[in-house]
Parts: C-alpha cells; sequence; structure tokens
C-alpha cells in the first residue's frame, strides 16, 4: 500500500527504535532514508551542504543505517542528507517528501540529533502543515524514563484506534483502513464533545452509537475485528485514554475534523493535540476532499446568519427593502458575503468580507462574481480600499473620481472632506456589459 517511503531519522534512540519497525508498513517497494544537516546558504540564496568532519561522520552513519534497513526489510533503500538553514528541519524534508512523490512519510519523534537539532513532535506537525502526504509518527511510551522500553512496532497496525467524528476526513479514514489488510483489529471512537453544547446528550450517544455500528460493520465486512466506543468529553483526552485503556499499537487520526477541513487550517486541533500529548505511534492521514462550494443569493431568512459573520466587519447589517446578500457557501457553512445596496440614485456594492479562517481559497471571488452576474445589467459603484481595486478590477470595475459617485453613495463619505485618498479610499465604477 505504501510503495514509497520516506524515513526521517536524527540518529537518537527513539530513530533506533523507528528503524526496528519500518518493516511492518505493508507494501513497500522502496526506502528513502533522510538525515537533516546544517547548510550554508549560496551566493544565489540556496542551501548547500558545507562539507566538514561532522557531515562526513552524518553520511557514514546514515549509511550504515541504509544497510541497516536494507537487510531486515528486504527492500531497496537510498540514502540522503539534507541540508536546514536555521533550525527548519520540517521545511527540506516536506519538500523532499513533495518532490519525491512518497506515499508516506515516517518520523520517529522527541529525540536530539547526533549531528543536527531535534526531530521533535513539532517538526513532526510541521512536516504535516507544509503537505499533504500521510505522516507516521512512531512514538514510544517508557523512553524517557529508566524503565524498559516498551514497543509498539513489533507489529504497529495490529489494533488501530480509529477517532471518528462522521465528517467527510474521518469517513476518508474509515475507508483508507478498509484497504489496509494488515490491520488485525479495530476500536470506532467518537467523542461527543462538550464545547459543542449538544443538548439531549443520551439520544447523542444513540445516535452515534448507531452510526459507529454501521461503519463497524463495513470493517467487519472486510475481515477486520471491529468494535466501536463512545465517550463524552475533550476529544484530546479522550482519544489518549481510550488508546491507553484498550492498549492500542496505533491511533489513526485524520489531520482535519469536521470543524476546520473546510478552513484555510493546515492542521486540526485534536490531530495536533494527539500528536503533541501521544505515548504510542500516530498515524496521521491527509486525506484529498473535494470541498462543495456554492455561491449564491441569500434568502431573506438567512439574513441573520449573514450578519453573524458581519460581526467581524463594521457589524453590517442587511436591509430586506433595499439589499441583495449573495454568499458562499462550503459544505453548507457560510464563508464570504457581498452585498448589493439600492440607493435612490444607483446600486453600490459593499460588504465584501471574508472570515480569517476561510481566507486564501478564492470564496470572495465567488461571492462578488455571483453578485455581478445577478446585478451587473445596471451601472453598480463601490468604494475599495486601495489594495483590493486590482481585486475587483477582475470584475470590470475601473477608478473613477469622487464626483462621479451617485449623490447617496458619494454622502457616505462625507467625513472625508472630499479627500478619499487619505482615508485610502477608491471610488469604482461597473457599468453594464463589463
Amino acid at each position: 500500500m505504501f510503495r514509497k517511503v520516506l524515513v526521517a531519522i536524527d540518529f537518537s534512540r527513539h530513530a533506533e527504535q523507528t528503524l526496528e519497525c519500518i518493516g511492518e508498513i505493508p507494501g513497500m517497494e522502496s526506502i528513502l532514508l533522510v538525515h537533516a544537516v546544517n547548510g550554508v546558504l549560496s551566493p544565489a540564496g540556496s542551501p548547500v551542504l558545507s562539507a566538514s568532519p561532522l557531515h562526513e561522520t552524518a553520511q557514514s552513519t546514515l549509511e550504515a543505517k541504509k544497510r541497516y534497513l536494507e537487510s531486515t526489510t528486504g527492500v531497496p533503500v537510498r540514502a540522503s542528507l539534507v541540508e536546514s538553514i536555521d533550525g527548519n528541519t520540517a521545511g527540506p524534508i516536506a519538500k523532499m517528501a513533495k518532490e519525491e512523490n512518497v506515499s508516506l512519510v515516517v518520523m520517529g519523534g522527541h529525540g536530539r540529533g547526533l549531528i543536527h537539532g531535534l526531530l521533535s513532535t513539532s517538526v513532526t506537525e510541521e512536516v504535516i502543515r507544509r503537505g499533504f502526504t500521510d505522516v507516521l509518527a512512531m512514538y514510544f511510551r517508557g523512553m524517557e524514563h529508566s524503565g524498559p522500553e516498551e514497543k509498539f512496532c513489533r507489529n504497529v497496525f495490529n489494533h488501530v484506534l480509529c477517532p471518528v467524528d462522521f465528517s467527510r476526513p474521518s469517513e476518508t479514514a474509515l475507508e483508507y483502513l478498509g484497504r489496509m489488510n494488515s490491520v488485525g483489529r479495530v476500536t470506532l471512537l467518537h467523542v461527543i464533545d462538550r464545547e459543542e453544547k449538544i443538548k439531549d446528550t443520551p439520544e447523542a450517544i444513540v445516535a452515534a452509537e448507531q452510526r459507529l455500528s454501521d461503519a463497524a460493520a463495513i470493517l467487519s465486512s472486510l475481515g477486520i475485528r471491529t468494535q466501536s466506543r463512545v465517550a463524552v468529553g475533550d476529544p484530546v483526552p479522550e482519544i489518549l485514554r481510550v488508546a491507553r485503556e484498550d492498549d492500542v499499537s496505533l491511533i489513526m487520526i485524520s489531520r482535519f475534523g469536521k470543524s476546520d477541513y473546510m478552513k484555510n487550517i493546515p492542521l486540526g486541533r485534536v490531530a495536533a493535540g494527539v500528536l503533541k500529548s501521544a505515548d504510542r505511534p500516530v498515524f496521521v492521514t491527509s486525506p484529498h476532499i473535494s470541498l462543495f462550494v456554492v455561491a449564491r443569493e441569500m434568502t431573506h431568512k438567512e439574513y441573520s446568519l449573514a450578519e453573524s459573520v458581519w460581526q467581524g466587519y463594521h457589524r453590517q447589517k442587511a436591509d430586506p427593502d433595499a439589499d441583495r446578500v449573495f454568499g458562499t457557501f462550503v459544505e453548507g457553512k457560510l464563508a464570504a458575503l457581498a452585498k448589493c445596496k439600492r440607493h435612490p440614485d444607483g446600486l453600490e456594492v459593499d460588504g465584501v468580507f471574508v472570515p480569517e479562517e476561510y481566507r486564501g481559497r478564492g470564496y470572495a471571488r465567488k461571492a462578488v462574481q455571483a453578485l455581478v452576474d445577478a446585478c451587473g445589467n445596471e451601472t453598480l459603484f463601490m468604494h475599495s480600499t486601495g489594495e483590493l481595486m486590482e481585486f475587483y478590477s477582475g470584475f470590470g470595475f475601473v477608478p473613477i473620481t469622487e464626483t462621479e459617485l451617485p449623490r447617496s453613495i458619494r454622502d457616505r463619505f462625507n467625513f472625508a472632506e472630499g479627500d478619499m485618498a487619505s482615508v485610502h479610499v477608491q471610488p469604482m465604477r461597473r457599468d453594464p456589459g463589463k
């Protein structure tokens, strides 16, 4: 299943444990063994390895690890030193994973490198944030203490705990499990988050149990022994508690949860929390999900929803008698707004706003396009900030002088006393057919 695997190591005891576990990964055809060392910037600004006895030692040690892996896995291994600048270990690892089109990145956490830095939880999180490759973080409990080391890698996929929040990413993780022929047993866990303030919790528990039962039946039909559990509380500690109680060998979790996968967030709160506190291996899936996005005119009944979003934008209001409001909906969630207000002497585009967590995905453009398609048969006026003029020019708006604005629209900026440039505002107009 994982044809090409990148293994990042730092020569620590944790890395030694990680190498012992690699053979448990199914379907490998090649392994890329990577160690990050300090590089220097060339005159052109690109990182290059600087020759030094330390780097020669790193290369020699890496070659020894390569031979060990080849002998224990029977899989061809290529060893590579990558250069990091100013302690940026995650960047070159994520870059190589993308360039090499690897199926899986394996990292051992909590260890200090012989030559450079730390392959810690924070580095693992950053590798996940920077790319879209599945990551297996090999954490082992007992290694920070003097007691006996407890290995989970004798069969890392023997008993998998899979948190399920019934979002599309978690459903993708379930499909993932169904395709893995090396999984012995699965525990499905749904945590009812107290912060969501769900009423009628007994009913919520029954509903969750039924949905988990349906998912378990599918996995069981594929020959995977499956059980399910429902808990109430904070998802992160509940996931870790169940992992300890059931003594699972692996936690498999999507990098996104239902509250963040449609936002501009590279790693969800729950996945990050599990990574930070786990005492056993964590498999973070990076599902490629096509979001359902639609831009449309909102009904008058939906104006209260728009106003709740506009709380972050001058507390805008919507007047059913004068306004037409357009929204971009992502998986049913309102992610962008644009308003067309009818004044006595013209139409004004206003209220274009995207909450911060949805920015950078083109949602504002879709909302404005919906507005222009519906209202663009008349001349449209607007006040644009200087930095957004290029954005609005893409819809056919052109700069005009203040005196070219209809009086009722111009009067809204009387406080500028005829000097809109001083408040960084540029009047613009879009004629029909543009």
